[in-house]
């Protein structure tokens, strides 16, 4: 087995062409309710040493098409490594190392890739990723800049405090324009909304036994490009996180762009 070792920020989904719905700022999946109730439950607890281990398989860009693994070598181990990391925009946040076993080498090779992901989680229990958007400007043909941070941002990918399905609200996790190739404006906009509730299956082990039932909260984030003035793509998918109550991801969809893979991930095993 061959071993990589990168510093890669959490990536942000890209795919080019998905048509959607209407993504206002109004009660999720036509709840139509008026009032929000906060989700209470700490849905990602970061505590230092906590491990978290993934099974499942990985995606090929453009596409999305499985990535072939015939001796079932994918793996995924997330730790919770410091509370107190720098960020390359400044501050500190949650350093999470993300360790993934699969056939990712030429030919299909097994390798191990390592990348810390960057979290911030505020009071309310909300949290950000740090994730780069370097894929998204040069397919508009943004200049990228010439440091790492000219193309990280933050965004919201869980907000408990906005609530879930008629009694939540969806929220904006990034708004932001550019200028694109021959002067165009292009805007992106990323959206967020818990769902539902889920009843999942895991594959825990060391803890509860096999397939164990966990009540999750399912949070999506999707996209909305506009380049020049006319919305060319529209509730893209970017991710899906099913959280379970003081444990954090049990599921998780992270969908694959132009440049990267995507990732399916289902809980494994834990430490704690």
């Amino acid at each position: 087995m061959k071993r990589s070792t990168l510093f890669i920020p959490f990536l942000l989904i890209i795919t080019m062409a998905i048509p959607g719905c209407k993504d206002e700022d109004n009660p999720a999946n036509g709840g139509g309710g008026s009032t929000v109730v906060p989700i209470t439950a700490d849905l990602f607890p970061l505590t230092v040493g906590h491990k978290l281990t993934y099974g499942g398989f990985a995606t090929a860009p453009n596409g999305g098409a499985m990535i072939p693994d015939p001796t079932g070598s994918y793996r995924s181990v997330w730790t919770i490594a410091s509370n107190a990391a720098p960020t390359p925009l400044g501050g500190t946040a949650t350093a999470v190392v993300d360790s993934t076993t699969g056939p990712f080498g030429p030919g299909g090779v097994v390798v191990t890739v390592s990348r810390t992901l960057l979290l911030q989680k505020d009071s309310a229990g909300d949290f950000l990723f740090m994730q780069t958007i370097g894929p998204f400007k040069r397919a508009f043909g943004i200049p990228v800049g010439t440091t790492g941070p000219d193309t990280l941002i933050w965004v919201a990918v869980a907000r408990p405090s906005h609530g879930v399905g008629a009694t939540g609200m969806q929220w904006t996790a990034y708004d932001s324009s550019f200028t694109g190739t021959g002067g165009v404006a292009v805007r992106l906009e990323i959206f967020g909304v818990f769902e539902a509730t889920e009843v999942v299956n895991d594959n825990t082990v060391a803890n509860d036994g096999p397939a164990t039932e966990r009540l999750t909260y399912r949070s999506r984030t999707w996209r909305r490009i506009t380049a020049g003035g006319t919305v060319v793509q529209d509730d893209a998918t970017t991710s899906i996180l099913w959280l379970g109550e003081d444990l954090g991801p049990v599921k998780m969809r992270l969908v694959e762009d132009t440049e990267n893979i995507g990732h399916d991930r289902t809980l494994s095993a834990i430490n704690f």
